[in-house]
């Protein structure tokens, strides 16, 4: 399943709510409290089984109305602007493609346990990748097709308002859709295309490797480098985002290698035979590179001007493993970044090879290690989070007997930079 956080393109402001929108939720009514209210309007939409109301109050102070819909999210602007918009057109939206075709759509807001979704749209192939870009939301399928959906000022999502664009081919469909530089980057088969987002017309593309049965599987940009990881490969490459040259290419086996050196020798063994990178992030000057291993790795990104070229690079890219990894393959990685004044504890800091500082919510659940916890200093806002089969200290040897304890649960891995 995949699933897609479009954020709102708008004007208006909007205000948290601590309605938990499920079903003992109290009316707009009853909720919203105006206690000079020059106009109010009430609407409904969606079926008889599930109505959604909305009510709008207008502030003697400055002048402004403040809407509160039923779904639990308040917005305010001028009265004027609050009548004439699509009520759900400026709140975020959570996009789920399904394997059979289906795209769900949700407010942001709703509780999907008991919300019908906003939106449905049936598509004839697999939903591969979701990207919201310049008000726009594109959708790979696995036929080779990329839909674009759109909406217009003060409007929600209309279905019926989509482009289909042929990128590929049931063979060699879209598998990943980046933006670089304003542009949107697909890497369908071994080859990545540029498409002008305002045209959605191709505008360059360029070949990565020379094998045509390899995929490209991962794609990161940062800053004016974009990192790219082909099917069933161990090598990460850097392309310029303008020139669409090849910089420099890694290769991360030594670096998984090394983690695993007190690893049971047949695993060992496994693990090095069929290596490959799953998973890419870019986040604070760091690559961090999931790998089929279970091993997590970091690079330093190199600084990439408009004038770098292949060779220029000033310091040789050297993977670095963290102890901390999974047992199987390392599905994804991404990063979450934590609102100021955020408070969350964790148990104390651990030790980490990499060099940078890993929470010691890694640890076992069951470790004889657990202390007290710890709160996360204010400048250190940022999460990187990593999901994958089980959990392995790679510092312990195949003798532990915690080995193999948890290899077939799933396990988030939570790092602090």
């Amino acid at each position: 399943m995949h699933q897609l956080y479009p954020g709102p393109g708008a004007e208006l402001v909007p205000f948290d709510s601590d309605d938990t929108d499920d079903e003992d939720s109290p009316s707009p009514s009853s909720t919203l409290q105006s206690q000079a209210s020059h106009s109010t309007i009430s609407s409904s939409y969606g079926s008889s089984k599930d109505m959604a109301t909305e009510t709008t109050s207008k502030s003697p102070m400055d002048g402004r109305a403040m809407r509160r819909s039923s779904r639990g999210s308040f917005t305010r602007a001028s009265l004027e602007d609050l009548l004439s918009i699509d009520p759900e057109a400026y709140q975020s939206s959570v996009w789920l493609g399904t394997e059979d075709g289906c795209i769900h759509v949700y407010q942001s807001s709703d509780n999907i346990r008991n919300r019908k979704n906003s939106m449905k749209m049936q598509h004839s192939a697999s939903i591969l990748c979701i990207l919201y870009l310049d008000n726009k939301v594109f959708v790979s399928l696995a036929n080779g097709e990329v839909i674009v959906y759109q909406r217009e000022a003060g409007n929600f999502w209309d279905p019926q308002s989509s482009q289909t664009l042929v990128l590929g081919t049931p063979t060699s469909p879209v598998t990943k859709m980046v933006p670089v530089g304003g542009k949107l980057w697909c890497g369908s088969q071994n080859r990545v295309l540029i498409i002008n987002t305002t045209t959605l017309v191709q505008e360059h593309w360029f070949q990565v490797g020379t094998d045509s049965s390899r995929c490209v599987t991962c794609m990161v940009a940062y800053s004016q480098g974009v990192w790219l990881a082909l099917q069933g490969s161990a090598q990460v490459k850097l392309y310029h985002a303008q020139t669409w040259e090849s910089l420099t290419e890694v290769d991360v086996a030594p670096a998984v290698h090394k983690m695993l050196a007190g690893a049971d020798a047949i695993i060992r063994q496994h693990k090095a035979a069929c290596l490959r990178i799953t998973a890419l992030l870019a986040c604070k000057d760091l690559l961090w590179i999931g790998t089929s291993a279970g091993v997590v790795l970091t690079l330093v990104i190199p600084a990439v001007s408009s004038g770098t070229v292949a060779g220029t690079l000033k310091f040789p890219l050297v993977p670095m493993g963290s102890a901390h990894g999974h047992t199987g393959h390392v599905r994804f990685l991404t990063s979450v970044e934590l609102p100021e004044g955020f408070d969350m504890n964790f148990p104390p800091n651990t030790s980490d090879p990499t060099g940078y500082t890993v929470d010691g919510s890694l640890q076992r659940r069951d470790s004889a290690r657990r202390r007290a916890s710890a709160h996360i200093p204010p400048k250190t806002n940022h999460l990187v989070i990593s999901g994958g089969d089980g959990y392995e200290d790679f510092r312990l040897t195949n003798s532990s007997e915690t080995v193999g304890r948890d290899d077939s649960t799933n396990h988030l891995l939570l790092w602090r930079v």
